[in-house]
């Protein structure tokens, strides 16, 4: 049972794989926000948090009592990308609405930049408003959309994808690299 008492973010833990599995199935079984139709295999979904927890990428939930409702993480990328983050966050449909991926958000870009990211991104459905909304409010820009990139359910949408860099980063300046 869920209580009144405030959402806590907090890093997850491995003793969170089977509820957060739980959530991403719920989040993903809605066809509305993600590429797969329920949740990824749970031994994948707990090596997923192993290794973002060896790797120390952000990865954070939210609990209402004891209750996993939500969780935002940043993947690193590889090689030459390993200054970049990939953002995926959550929040099952009861507890949407309350400002929870607010907090997610902030505290997942906090540890990105705190762990030396200097650059998170992330796909959002050009449907998907909200979502749209709360990442612009958090700085992040439209980078490019890929014209009916996704299929949900019968319809084809636009993927937008956006970015944000760190604090100092110089956002404003103009493209680098050859002209």
């Amino acid at each position: 049972m869920m209580t009144s008492a405030p959402i806590v973010i907090r890093p997850i833990q491995h003793g969170d794989i089977p509820a957060y599995w739980a959530a991403l199935d719920a989040v993903a079984r809605e066809r509305r926000y993600f590429t797969w139709e329920q949740g990824p295999p749970v031994p994948g979904t707990a090596s997923f948090v192993a290794e973002n927890i060896e790797c120390g990428n952000p990865h954070v939930v939210a609990l209402d009592g004891d209750h996993l409702v939500g969780w935002c993480d940043i993947v690193r990328q590889k090689r030459v990308f390993a200054h970049v983050g990939v953002l995926g966050i959550g929040i099952i449909a009861s507890h949407r609405g309350r400002g929870i991926g607010r907090q997610l958000l902030a505290s997942a870009i906090g540890l990105a930049w705190q762990a030396g990211l200097k650059r998170v991104e992330l796909e959002v459905y050009a449907t998907n408003l909200n979502a749209i909304h709360l990442y612009e409010q958090f700085g992040f820009r439209l980078e490019g959309t890929r014209r009916l990139g996704a299929r949900l359910e019968d319809d084809l949408v636009d993927v937008h994808g956006m970015g944000l860099l760190a604090p100092g980063i110089g956002g404003d300046e103009p493209p680098r690299g050859p002209v």
